[in-house]
């Protein structure tokens, strides 16, 4: 990520990041405390120096949880055709439906979304609605029925030796 606006996320920042995700009206001084216990000395000031970069370089997602709203979530996988801007063209439509999160990519989908709502047949009324787009050739989709986050996994800043596992 060389120019980038944050080039040195560390463990420090992992840390914080995930006594953030716990609590984010933390003071300063409290999470001073929690990184001294695992090794890492800051005074508040640091501490308020680096959640500034932090808040910089990250985006705020307030979720709602699905459970809590009796809703369903889709994952949306969508392949395109090979024409000329069917990627772009099924990429801008999706995004403009009630999708949440929308990526394009390579890979062995061409977009992969994801969306929240009240209903199966609401749901269902999206997935027909992709289908028809002249740019997308199939769609595959997963209505969530159980899921786990961890948000260590997601923190992680790469300097942890947990890369010994994925080997």
């Amino acid at each position: 990520m060389v120019g980038s606006k944050f080039e040195n996320f560390d463990d420090i920042d992992s840390q914080i990041l995930r006594l953030l995700s716990e609590d984010p009206r933390a003071p300063y001084s409290d999470i001073a405390m929690t990184l001294e216990e695992v090794g890492y000395e800051m005074s508040s000031e640091g501490i308020r120096y680096r959640v500034s970069n932090l808040m910089d370089s990250t985006t705020a997602f307030f979720l709602l949880d699905p459970d809590e709203l009796d809703w369903e979530i889709v994952r949306l996988m969508v392949e395109t055709s090979t024409d000329e801007g069917a990627k772009a063209d099924a990429f801008e439509r999706i995004a403009e439906l009630p999708f949440w999160h929308v990526t394009r990519g390579i890979g062995t989908y061409d977009v992969y979304a994801v969306a929240m709502a009240p209903s199966i047949q609401e749901i269902d009324q999206l997935i027909t609605k992709i289908g028809e787009f002249d740019s997308v050739v199939r769609t595959d989709h997963i209505i969530v029925t159980e899921h786990r986050s961890n948000l260590a996994d997601y923190y992680r800043s790469g300097d942890e030796d947990d890369q010994d596992e994925l080997e």
